[in-house]
């Protein structure tokens, strides 16, 4: 059903989740996911004129596309992402139809105030104009997508089972800003580390 899913992301705070809902849909579809960023080039122009800083605009970007990546590879999904400078629904739409993609997945609010009620939102744009059919997230207040326990240890016992369907996981915590899990497998003890944003995990026998 999905070949080529989009993922347009703008760093905004929540992004990852609009990330892990294309990263899921691509796992459940053997799709690849394309991530792109488009470096707006109005903002860009305002600061040029104001004598802002335009690589931060850029920095943004591949620092939100980096964070995807490390989710992709987390998640064995295939990745290819782009960063293009533009009108952001625009070149979004462009980008859509030039690699033939099956869905957009975007989240509802990247812009916000004057600028958002003048112009639309990006997604709001792209449900309108967009040729392929559109799935629109909520952004969240926070990047964090593994929230609780529960959740957190799900995906740490199937990171220490994926060797060893007999592995268990005997103790799952939080610290600081990681999950951290202990277990045992084919006799060996292992700790185990959850990244909460990214859901990428790392398996070390102690």
């Amino acid at each position: 059903m999905y070949e080529r899913i989009l993922h347009p992301t703008d760093g905004s705070t929540g992004s990852a989740h609009v990330a892990l809902q294309a990263l899921n849909l691509a796992k459940q579809y053997d799709a690849t996911v394309h991530t792109l960023h488009v470096v707006d080039a109005d903002v860009k122009s305002l600061l040029s004129e104001s004598g802002g800083r335009i690589d931060e605009l850029k920095s943004r970007g591949k620092t939100g596309i980096e964070m995807v990546e490390r989710m992709a590879e987390s998640h064995d999904v295939n990745l290819v992402t782009d960063i293009r400078e533009g009108e952001p629904a625009e070149t979004i739409i462009e980008y859509a139809d030039e690699i033939d993609a099956s869905v957009i997945v975007a989240g509802t609010h990247g812009r916000t105030g004057v600028r958002r009620r003048v112009l639309g939102s990006v997604a709001e744009r792209l449900v309108r104009h967009a040729h392929c059919p559109v799935m629109t997230v909520r952004l969240p207040s926070t990047d964090v997508t593994v929230e609780n326990a529960d959740h957190a240890e799900d995906l740490l016992a199937r990171a220490l089972a994926s060797a060893d369907e007999e592995a268990n996981l005997t103790a799952v915590e939080r610290q600081n800003n990681v999950w951290v899990g202990t277990g045992e497998r084919d006799g060996h003890d292992y700790i185990l580390y959850l990244d909460p944003v990214t859901q990428r995990t790392t398996v070390l026998e102690q």
